[in-house]
């Protein structure tokens, strides 16, 4: 599972914690280690002093570091080691040949579990610790795993906040910006297109008969056959074009920096995509149709997306009356 990234704030009120339970515990040596996702250990923070030897994310590959830290972390229990040179589990590992020969240290988990790392204290020489001091080393690991929790939640938070922006800004059927959404968009490039004088084009989408492939076929059909335009839409058009469900069966494209002839060349290769589809029935039989386009480009005088909209939608009307499966600019 991945988690969230520790952010600068957190960074700091950790150091400062770490600065002040070296002096409560008397030590040259504050820890505070963490796992990353390729399962190698490290140091994130550590105390602000000269006598401490670590460095900062210096990585070490998990199994195999030969550190205090590392059996913490596995065995996800204390650890403590009150001289390492008078234990041969210990004596010739990595942390006593930094002369840390005293170490205690607690695991360190996010709220689902997994590990984080460790909070640990090491002194160069053997040290034992008070209850008091031990009772003071948890209530530390607390606070840094209620704000892994902190952490945790807000990513949850901005995750559903995501899906929610989504939701309300997608039409539900074809997974493209809704009409609320297209607006939006469009604005938005209309309004750079205006400050840098720029070109922008709009065409109007409308599926031909579309109430007929309804009638004949079933709504599931006529849902099938606007998916399938969509599709194809999107495999025509640029990267960069805006492109949006504004009512049933019709849509609209924002084309930025293009004008009138590009976007006629454009309009006239989505429509023949559009003729050139087969939507396959259950029943051996298959549905074709075709789709209407009105195309205007941006004027200087236009004070809005609903100008160019409204414009579109009288050269679509157009279209239709000329025999429909055309593009009218």
């Amino acid at each position: 599972m991945s988690h969230p990234i520790v952010k600068d704030e957190y960074f700091q009120q950790w150091q400062e914690l770490l600065d002040l339970f070296a002096e409560f515990m008397e030590v040259p040596a504050v820890l505070l280690t963490n796992v990353d996702d390729m399962n190698q250990l490290f140091v994130m923070i550590k105390n602000r002093s000269a006598a401490n030897p670590y460095q900062i994310n210096k990585k070490f590959k998990l199994p195999g570091s030969d550190r205090y830290c590392e059996h913490v972390i596995c065995q996800q229990q204390t650890l403590f080691v009150a001289n390492a040179n008078e234990t041969p589990e210990w004596k010739d590992k990595y942390d006593a040949q930094l002369g840390m020969i005293n170490y205690l240290g607690v695991p360190v988990t996010w709220p689902n579990g997994d590990a984080f790392g460790t909070l640990c204290v090491l002194d160069t020489k053997t040290h034992y610790y008070s209850e008091l001091q031990l009772k003071m080393m948890v209530q530390l690991r607390n606070i840094f795993e209620a704000h892994l929790d902190i952490l945790e939640k807000n990513l949850e938070l901005e995750d559903v906040a995501k899906t929610l922006e989504y939701l309300a800004n997608t039409d539900d059927l074809t997974g493209i910006w809704n009409r609320r959404a297209f607006i939006a968009q469009a604005e938005t490039e209309l309004q750079r297109t205006s400050r840098y004088n720029r070109t922008l084009c709009l065409p109007m989408f409308d599926i031909d008969n579309f109430k007929r492939i309804n009638d004949l076929h079933g709504h599931n059909t006529g849902d099938e056959a606007i998916k399938l335009f969509t599709e194809c839409i999107m495999s025509s058009k640029r990267s960069y074009d805006i492109f949006g469900r504004i009512g049933g069966e019709e849509f609209a494209m924002i084309l930025p920096e293009t004008d009138i002839a590009s976007a006629l060349t454009l309009a006239e290769r989505m429509r023949e995509c559009v003729e050139n589809l087969t939507l396959p029935l259950v029943s051996g039989q298959q549905v074709t149709f075709t789709v209407s386009i009105g195309l205007t480009e941006y004027r200087e005088q236009d004070d809005g997306i609903f100008a160019l909209l409204s414009r579109a939608d009288r050269k679509l009307y157009e279209a239709k009356h000329k025999g429909k499966n055309c593009v009218i600019a």
